[in-house]
């Protein structure tokens, strides 16, 4: 087979057509400090200032051998701020958490401004993708990145009193959730318009360990499916967790994508995901394996989401500040050696 460009092979397996190995890389977060000592740019500054995170988006090619980089940052709270989120305070090593939810008393107040994508972080990011598509050109893929309706819904009312609001005031989640999906499909089709390839809503609070399938189902699946169709180019949903209960919802979303955690049947998963048509993207375990795990550890994790069928070989979710850089490598050479045998 003829050797393909990094962004000609992820595309091709994106889409469908063969490629030559599968590609390697994450679509969540890797906001990694060794990445930041390699490249000179450390958090906080790597938050909002686009020159580092620029750097810091390249450093994972660059250092970690990943073979498409991320604009937009290192964490999933970028809508609930522009909404007027506070966070904790900002450290090399702790992502941005959400700290106060300013619609809880007050649900009815909450609604979609006209200046969002003015807010926050936004303008930070515009330049952020001019910087990496310059340094990038066409020979890498990038993707934005943001939490996803849900998600930031439950932010902005705080998690515990939204998931009681799905059980006794589904209205109430419903009129939040069509002000949330509207700065969801905003924020993508920003990235689109900024150079974006493609996009990623992290779901996390829509996970069976917090949402059951059946509030999934109601809530969750026909606000993903209006997000799919609104935005102008292709979308990845990760959600944590154990996600075999919803793996066939996640995939009839109208996702390109789905990203899953090591806590999830990859061979199952691959199987439902490539009857629709949906690419699936993991799952060597970020919190364990890569973070706390040996070289070898990583290295036979990896081998096994190959031979599980796994389309996008990456960490299955955020990669922790504290991994070391020497894990993060073993992806690529168990991905080399798989397909030099």
């Amino acid at each position: 087979m003829v050797h393909l460009s990094l962004k000609e092979r992820f595309w091709n397996r994106f889409t469908g057509k063969d490629v030559d190995m599968t590609p390697v890389g994450t679509t969540n977060t890797y906001g990694v400090v060794a990445l930041m000592k390699q490249c000179g740019y450390e958090r906080p500054l790597a938050d909002r200032d686009p020159v580092a995170l620029t750097e810091l988006g390249y450093a994972a090619h660059k250092y970690a051998g990943f073979e498409w980089v991320k604009a937009m940052g290192w964490d999933i709270t970028i809508l609930s701020e522009a909404f007027g989120c506070e966070f904790g305070p900002a450290q090399i090593d702790v992502q941005h958490c959400v700290k106060s939810h300013p619609y809880a008393e007050e649900p009815a107040e909450l609604h979609f401004p006209s200046d969002f994508l003015e807010r926050g972080r936004f303008p930070v990011y515009k330049e952020n993708f001019r910087l990496l598509k310059k340094k990038v050109g066409d020979q890498l893929v990038i993707f934005g990145h943001s939490e996803g309706a849900f998600t930031c819904a439950a932010f902005l009312v705080g998690t515990e009193e939204f998931m009681k609001w799905c059980l006794k005031k589904p209205g109430q989640v419903e009129r939040t959730l069509e002000v949330t999906k509207e700065a969801a499909i905003a924020a993508a089709n920003f990235a689109f318009d900024n150079g974006a390839d493609y996009f990623v809503f992290g779901e996390p609070t829509a996970g069976p360990a917090l949402l059951s399938p059946r509030f999934f189902e109601k809530f969750v699946l026909p606000v993903e499916k209006e997000i799919m169709r609104r935005v102008k180019g292709p979308v990845v949903l990760h959600i944590c967790g154990n996600t075999d209960p919803i793996m066939e919802m996640m995939c009839e979303t109208g996702a390109a994508g789905v990203s899953i955690e090591e806590k999830a049947d990859l061979k199952r998963a691959v199987e439902i995901a490539h009857k629709k048509g949906v690419k699936v993207f993991g799952n060597v375990a970020s919190a364990t394996t890569i973070f706390q795990g040996t070289p070898e550890e990583v290295y036979q994790e990896a081998v096994r989401a190959l031979e599980n069928g796994t389309d996008f070989l990456c960490p299955g979710c955020g990669v922790a500040p504290h991994s070391p850089l020497e894990n993060l490598l073993q992806l690529k050479k168990a991905r080399d050696d798989y397909f030099s045998t």
